[in-house]
């Protein structure tokens, strides 16, 4: 018999389909786990002790009535087909929406999010029921790539290289795969436009996702180069190697797990102390943050706040690490091997195993 349904974002690869894949493979080594794509809720016809769904709110709510309707009559059909419903979701703000509190409440035995942050956002907006904290892990195949030219296939990234080797330019990393008000990318377009007058020698480096984000138009006068699309394994280490520095000014986010990468390669990272950063701020160069009331605007599940950084402390950050970069990058290259240690994947998925365990033992008493 399956102990875990696991089901996540499979015909759509996005963030929630990286963390999904990598709990599967934790989860296997101590249970039997079958997976499912989220949106494919009319395959579950058997019964399962567990299942999992990664996330809730993207798979299972919607502004419209009409479409979130359908939504919860599908997620009825999953949770009749467990003893135990758990959910995986974050945080992008400081509350989530009364409705999305009361579907938790209502269908789930817990949820799982990957910040104090994000659980204390849950609590905040009401949500009763168990709110587990198990962080993202930094992936063994990232930190083992071959980061080498000959396995870098990206024309961007082959000429961000070229430049740095044959014109001397630093490089500032920036991702803005999506959400680029909550990711802050006014504040580093602006940020860099300051750093950019008073040194010459330093470029952007903006790594977008597959589709461009409305909020790329605001780079048009800061010198930069675009990194676009999904990178492998191998090209991933490269960009970060490349960085010099990496910026995450973001107002919200559950977890924010390319500023955690970035420390897992020794590089200096400027964010703030507040949200999700406060979990691993000890390691981060952090900017003054002001609380601001809107992380993403007109969403229907993160209404809440967060916290904004202000462009000249970021380009005075920036500019302090480029000034003092040897004494700062010896300081990060001691910071990165603490990063990997504690946020391994062997160490989060026993987290994982233990959870799912206890609510195993309980499924058969549960309705």
């Amino acid at each position: 018999m399956t102990d875990v349904l696991y089901m996540y974002p499979q015909l759509v690869r996005v963030s929630f389909t990286n963390i999904a894949e990598k709990h599967v493979v934790q989860l296997r080594k101590c249970m039997t786990v079958e997976t499912l794509e989220i949106k494919h809720t009319y395959l579950v016809h058997k019964h399962y002790p567990i299942i999992a769904t990664h996330p809730v709110f993207w798979a299972f709510t919607h502004p419209s009535p009409t479409v979130l309707d359908l939504r919860l009559k599908q997620l009825e059909h999953v949770y009749k087909h467990c003893d135990a419903l758990i959910g995986f979701d974050v945080a992008d703000s400081d509350r989530i929406a009364q409705f999305c509190a009361d579907l938790l409440n209502e269908y789930y035995d817990c949820v799982i999010v990957p910040s104090n942050a994000s659980r204390e956002a849950y609590i905040r907006s009401g949500v009763s029921i168990p709110v587990h904290v198990i962080p993202h892990g930094i992936d063994d195949r990232l930190i083992n790539a071959n980061p080498s030219l000959e396995h870098v296939y990206n024309f961007d990234l082959r000429l961000a290289f070229d430049y740095k080797c044959n014109k001397g330019y630093k490089y500032v990393l920036f991702f803005l795969w999506h959400s680029g008000y909550r990711k802050g990318a006014d504040i580093v377009a602006q940020a860099m436009q300051i750093v950019q007058k008073e040194r010459n020698d330093v470029l952007l480096l903006l790594k977008l996702g597959e589709l461009a984000d409305p909020y790329l138009r605001m780079f048009r006068n800061v010198k930069h180069i675009a990194i676009k699309g999904w990178l492998s394994h191998n090209e991933l280490a490269f960009l970060y190697q490349l960085a010099d520095v990496v910026v995450c000014p973001s107002r919200g986010g559950g977890f924010e797990l390319n500023a955690l990468e970035a420390l897992a390669f020794g590089k200096p990272t400027i964010a703030h102390a507040h949200g999700c950063f406060a979990d691993y701020a000890q390691w981060l160069i952090t900017c003054k943050a002001s609380y601001c009331h809107t992380v993403i605007p007109h969403n229907h599940i993160h209404i809440g706040g967060g916290w904004q950084i202000l462009p000249n402390d970021l380009a005075s950050k920036i500019m302090h690490v480029f000034d003092n970069y040897d004494k700062i990058a010896d300081r990060y290259s001691k910071i990165a091997p603490q990063v990997r240690q504690q946020y391994n994947w062997q160490r989060i998925g026993k987290q994982l195993c233990d959870l799912f365990n206890q609510y195993l033992r309980n499924s058969s008493t549960k309705r």
